[in-house]
């Protein structure tokens, strides 16, 4: 077995660290991804309609809720990734789910141009869901 010298254990090391923070980013990733899952789910307390087609009822998320689940796809539509920029790992989640030339998680979080409909913020309470164990992740010892 050969001996390796302080620069080869060193840059080793830093190799090792990389990969264990990318696969961090990863797990946290997956985190948020369940947090949004737990979060949007269930339906609201605010109006109730009829499902199209059916003599189905739903009821709407009220303002100021997280949305209700009507059909499944704005929740199943969040994606994982983790991104690195240099020394830094960002993980994150994304719905590229689109209603009309919108995304419907920007009119969900926001409301709609003109107040038609109100706000029904999701993503602080996603990411305050995802907090405790994306902090825990990070902590573990190298």
């Amino acid at each position: 077995m050969s001996e390796m010298s302080i620069e080869e254990l060193v840059k080793e090391a830093v190799e090792d660290i990389k990969e264990q923070f990318l696969n961090r980013g990863t797990r946290v990733s997956n985190e948020l991804r369940t947090a949004a899952m737990q979060t949007l789910r269930g339906q609201g307390s605010g109006r109730v309609y009829r499902v199209p087609g059916t003599k189905q009822t739903f009821t709407a998320s009220a303002p100021g809720e997280v949305p209700a689940v009507r059909t499944g796809a704005f929740r199943a539509s969040w994606t994982p990734s983790t991104i690195t920029e240099g020394q830094t790992v960002i993980s994150r989640i994304d719905s590229r789910l689109k209603a009309g030339a919108y995304l419907l998680g920007d009119l969900l979080e926001n409301g709609t141009p003109g107040g038609r409909m109100a706000p029904r913020p999701h993503q602080d309470k996603i990411l305050e869901k995802a907090e405790e164990a994306a902090v825990k992740i990070y902590s573990e010892p190298y």
